[in-house]
């Protein structure tokens, strides 16, 4: 295959990749404490770059010849605190600050999520639809007698006066760590700890919105399926170029 193709092939395979992560952002706009997520591409230029650099860290001997396609390199999730919504619910919380519940799923274990738009069960335990359930701070499930209940600031359930659980907030030492295993949760591949007092504040009433800026990834949307098509387009041009070269050059009259 000709270094051209090469190029087209990558356009359409890097483009996809991305249109995929936009495509689930979009999908997950109205989703709670769901998170937006970024493709990073690498280009020509940043290569170049990186080969050029008096950094003995950064330069590499010898660009060389060949076909520096784009790839989608590396794939960020944006934390960024997203709004809060007052629902009046009392099952809704969201958290201010750092920090993740945690959830008890039956697929992937202990998962992170900032999705407190929780629910009582049939038994009284407060889960998160399609997930699972709430944990405390000793990694087991919360059950209440009845949604009459209050949240303090630290996480303390309150009820009929007097604290009855607790709501296990945790933090990660890197949250690029995370691994998505869902719509919004998240595995932690080297563990989680308790959230540090006084660093965050859990608001009862009130969900976290996502942070997805619709506008913006529209935009980038359209223009990742512009340019998907218009790398399919040249690899369909220099695929006729290969087939009148093999037909045509060389031929004898």
């Amino acid at each position: 295959m000709d270094r051209g193709s090469y190029s087209a092939a990558a356009g359409m395979l890097s483009g996809q990749r991305a249109i995929n992560v936009l495509s689930q952002n979009v999908a997950n706009v109205i989703t709670a404490g769901y998170k937006n997520q970024i493709t990073v591409q690498s280009s020509f230029a940043e290569y170049m770059a990186s080969r050029m650099s008096t950094d003995p860290n950064i330069a590499q001997a010898d660009i060389g010849p060949g076909a520096y396609i784009t790839v989608n390199a590396e794939q960020f999730i944006d934390f960024t605190q997203g709004g809060f919504v007052k629902t009046d619910r009392s099952v809704d919380m969201a958290i201010q600050g750092p920090g993740f519940f945690v959830i008890q799923n039956a697929n992937f274990g202990q998962v992170l999520t900032r999705n407190g738009q929780f629910e009582l069960d049939a038994q009284g335990f407060l889960v998160l639809p399609g997930v699972g359930q709430v944990l405390n701070p000793a990694g087991q499930p919360i059950q209440l007698a009845g949604s009459d209940f209050d949240v303090e600031a630290d996480g303390a359930i309150i009820q009929n006066g007097a604290e009855v659980a607790r709501i296990n907030i945790a933090t990660v030492a890197n949250e690029q760590d995370l691994m998505p295993v869902g719509e919004g949760f998240y595995q932690a591949a080297n563990g989680f700890q308790a959230a540090p007092a006084l660093t965050f504040t859990v608001y009862q009433g009130y969900t976290e919105e996502s942070n997805v800026d619709m506008s913006k990834e529209m935009t980038d949307l359209i223009a990742k399926q512009n340019n998907f098509t218009s790398c399919s387009q040249m690899l369909k041009i220099f695929d006729k170029i290969s087939e009148i070269a093999s037909n045509t050059i060389g031929r004898v009259g």
